[in-house]
């Protein structure tokens, strides 16, 4: 291309529009300027052409008014009449007029002016002439012979004058024909440039325009023929070039181009499965990581969606183009080759919601390995599970076992300390009662392992009195230390708050574990300190517990075995490890579970230093505890003037041999049978009882199903329930639950001493008449007390559903003020435990205290109605 032709093209296509409609407007410019131009110097000339013939028709008239004087004239010079002498005198008048005209209308030539002042110099002479000839005339001065040479000369004057009006207009003819001709000449010279300007412009215009138009849609089809090869993926041929706009176009086609074809390559390279869909959802296009998930052909077309989808997870992938119109949709499906291969894919359906009618873009990710890698989770997952059920089978079976000769052993151990025995014998006795104690701590400690281990701990953040938490550990261990010889003291700094949020008894189970350890490894006469103290921070401020002691001290390579499960110093002597190694490791793991940290700083031979940390965040010091914190302290024990009668259901020998010790010379009748089958047998017999201690571990048939069978037959029956509480070795929570759930009220541990069972049994049983302690305007108010409760307790556990704990909290502190005063203490500890545990917002044990509260209440009001339709009408 030639330099002006490409730069013609760089120009922009409005310039070039405006250059091409340019031609016609200058040639209409031209036009213009011309036709002002030459109309200007038309109307000039047709100004003179009018002035020569205003001048000429003046001379006319002048020649008029001069015949019309002269004719007036000889007609005074023959009549001499004055009339004739006046129309001179007029015609003289407009003689003169008109040369004044004629003159202002040839002032412009001269030649013209001089003629007229000669006219005017004859006529006046002329006219004075005949005038005075005619006046000596008729007064006779003048000779008849004189008349003719004067009237001759006067004569002579007036052809004079005539000749000059005649040169006059052939001077104007001459001027006017002159002018005439210019005009004309004018006027075709106008419409020659004219027809010409219009020809240039209308053919430059024209050929222009052709040449514009010819070359705009050249370049525009050459850029359509290449767009349209760019769904295709193909070379561009070559584009318009220059710096218009259709040049900038077939930039940007060319760069849309390359971005294309280097996005179809990350398309076809990619290892995602892209498809683009129709509003039917069928489809358009895929690229090549699709058709190796789906083995779908291309040459196939307008195949929908589900084909190729597993037929079971069709449904999937038809709700989610259903739902992809709002939101994008992600589904897994498995989608079936026609190789007979499948595969797990996660499908994401995007709607095109920019365009009306638009289709879906389809992403598939193949998941089958992370499927394998879950289906090999779930069986790992299982496989522990059932590992873990496993040892917490065998843990509650060991717990169970162990614990249930124990309960005998420990039981005739206290039953044989209650009676005379020499020194030797007491040392005996007390050292089964040592021992069987300490076993049981061993069977707990495992059991707290386990559920540590399992996850299961649960921790509560409830309201606590630090000091009372401290002061009733070290009250533990005072007798002990006392027979040691050791000085233990505790002391709680001035800066501690009076209560702060946590767990008291998990708190209190460290305390206990350290103090125990400080006071089993110093030697007699030493010392134990324990100190709490409030550690500040920058961000938050922290209760230190410390206990320290001046024993054995733990060597410096022993530091990092001292929390680990099963581990104990080797600088202990014989003596002192009777422990399992748990102790200390559950510590750790409880302080962990609680935010906060335990550590030891301790040398050989020069003590140690136990510590731990928990976040500390203070709160109002709730009241103090109804419920004391070792929770099988006996409640005191009141008359009620009658003899309960207590069904025992219990399969060993020597557990029903020490419950008859335990009870004998206890205001109560007992029934002992040694499995489930009898005891319901007796229930639904219609013998009548106002407790049931049933073992949960019997032959023929099971505590928990005797349970069952009893609380189906009472709702049949529509008997009054009976108060029955679950004895069982088995001291896992999930028994526990399992108890509660069968339609217990409570759950006792073994071993049980004598102390646990009877408040047990003044706890639980059911009560024939008014409750004890209370007068007879009182007891009138029972069932109605009862009625209430068991609505608010309803309530209250729908609260729990909806996560409300204040009002649960407010109910379980009227339960603690008002239970005792209606002759219900257990009332008052149920209520403290529900206050508590709506304050720490524990949810299972609420759920347990109202499950245990609704029974209560249940077997109590039906008591109570009982009582009252046997009283006569005049009592009630």
């Amino acid at each position: 291309m030639t330099p002006r032709l490409l730069c013609w093209q760089d120009l922009a296509l409005h310039v070039k529009g405006l250059i091409v409609v340019a031609l016609p407007a200058a040639a209409t410019i031209i036009i213009a300027g011309a036709s002002y131009m030459i109309g200007n110097r038309e109307a000039e000339a047709e100004q003179w052409v009018q002035h020569t013939l205003q001048v000429r028709e003046e001379i006319q008239h002048l020649t008029v008014r001069e015949l019309e004087a002269s004719a007036h004239v000889r007609g005074y010079f023959i009549t001499g009449e004055g009339e004739f002498s006046a129309r001179v005198q007029d015609s003289l008048a407009m003689f003169d007029a008109t040369r004044e005209n004629l003159t202002g209308l040839s002032a412009d030539n001269p030649s013209q002016r001089r003629l007229l002042d000669q006219i005017a110099t004859l006529e006046r002479s002329r006219y004075e002439r005949i005038v005075s000839t005619v006046v000596r005339y008729r007064w006779g001065v003048l000779s008849t012979g004189q008349l003719p040479l004067i009237l001759k000369e006067a004569e002579g004057e007036r052809v004079q004058m005539e000749s000059f009006l005649t040169a006059m207009t052939r001077e104007e003819n001459r001027l006017l024909e002159i002018r005439m001709n210019r005009l004309d000449t004018l006027r075709a010279e106008l419409r020659a440039i004219s027809a010409i300007c219009v020809f240039l412009g209308v053919a430059g215009g024209v050929v222009m325009s052709i040449l514009f138009a010819k070359g705009i849609t050249t370049r525009i089809e050459a850029l359509q023929y290449s767009v349209a090869r760019l769904p295709e993926g193909r070379v561009l041929d070559s584009l318009p070039h220059g710096q218009d706009e259709i040049g900038r176009l077939s930039k940007g086609v060319v760069e849309a181009a390359s971005v294309l074809q280097r996005r179809t390559a990350a398309l076809e390279a990619a290892t995602y499965g892209i498809a683009e869909l129709d509003a039917d959802g069928r489809y358009l296009d895929f690229n090549h990581a699709y058709w190796e998930l789906t083995g779908l052909d291309q040459v196939q077309g307008m195949l929908a969606l589900t084909v190729g989808i597993h037929p079971d997870d069709r449904p999937l992938v038809e709700e989610a183009i259903a739902t992809c119109k709002n939101q994008r949709s992600e589904i897994e499906v498995r989608v079936q080759r026609q190789d007979s291969r499948s595969a797990y894919v996660a499908m994401t359906v995007v709607s095109m919601l920019e365009h009306q009618g638009a289709g879906y873009f389809v992403f598939l990710r193949d998941i089958s390995r992370r499927k394998e890698a879950e289906a090999a989770l779930v069986q790992a997952r299982d496989a522990a599970e059932a590992s873990s059920l496993a040892k917490s089978q065998f843990l509650a079976k060991i717990s169970h076992d162990i614990r249930t000769p124990l309960n005998a052993i420990l039981g005739a151990a206290d039953l044989l300390a209650r009676t005379t025995l020499d020194s030797s014998q007491a040392g005996y006795v007390r050292m089964f009662q040592r021992n069987s104690r300490h076993l049981v701590s061993l069977i707990n400690d495992f059991l707290d392992f386990a559920k540590i281990e399992a996850g299961a701990v649960r921790v509560e953040n409830v309201p606590f009195r630090v000091r009372e938490i401290v002061e009733d550990a070290t009250a533990t261990f005072r007798e002990p230390a006392y027979r040691k010889q050791l000085t233990l003291e505790a002391e709680v700094d001035a800066d501690v708050p009076e209560a702060a949020l946590g767990d008291p008894l998990r708190v209190h189970q460290i305390l206990l574990n350290l103090i125990g350890n400080a006071v089993k490894f110093t030697p007699l006469s030493g010392r134990v300190e324990v100190r709490v103290h409030r550690v500040r921070g920058a961000d938050a401020d922290r209760l230190r517990f410390t206990v320290c002691d001046n024993g054995l001290g733990i060597r410096a390579a022993d530091h990092h075995r001292v929390f680990a499960a099963f581990e104990q110093s080797a600088n202990q002597d014989a003596g002192s490890r009777d422990g399992c190694g748990l102790g200390l490791a559950i510590c750790k793991h409880l302080v962990e579970i609680m935010g906060g940290e335990i550590g030891v700083e301790s040398c050989e031979g020069a003590g140690s230093t136990f510590h731990f940390e928990l976040p500390l965040v203070e709160a109002q010091a709730p009241e103090p505890f109804s419920e004391p914190l070792l929770r099988d302290r006996a409640l005191p024990y009141e008359g009620t003037g009658e003899t309960p009668r207590i069904l025992v259901a219990e399969d060993t020998e020597d557990n029903r041999l020490l419950l008859t010790y335990y009870l004998q010379g206890e205001p109560v009748e007992v029934h002992f049978l040694q499995n489930g089958r009898e005891a319901l047998d007796a229930v639904c017999g219609g013998q009548e009882f106002d407790l049931v201690l049933m073992d949960l571990d019997m032959p023929v048939m099971g505590g928990l199903d005797a349970v069952r069978a009893i609380r189906a037959w009472e709702k049949d029956t529509r008997s009054p329930p009976i108060p029955i509480v679950g004895l069982s070795a088995h001291a896992m929570r999930e028994a526990v639950r399992a108890c509660l759930d069968a339609g217990c009220a409570a759950h006792v541990a073994k071993p049980v001493d004598k102390e646990t069972l009877l408040s047990t049994i003044r706890r639980y049983r059911r009560s024939r008449g008014a409750p004890s302690g209370i007068s007879q305007q009182v007891a009138a108010l029972v069932p109605k007390y009862l009625a209430s409760k068991i609505k608010q307790t309803a309530e209250a556990q729908g609260h729990l559903a909806a996560k409300d704990f204040e009002p649960i909290r407010r109910f379980g502190h009227n339960l603690k003020g008002t239970g005792a005063g209606y002759g219900f203490p257990q009332l008052e500890v149920i209520g403290a435990q529900i206050e508590k545990s709506a304050i720490g917002q524990d949810e299972q044990i609420i759920s347990e205290q109202l499950e245990a509260l609704r029974l209560f209440l249940s077997q109590n009001r039906l008591g109570q109605n009982a009582c009252v339709e046997e009283k006569p009408a005049s009592q009630i």
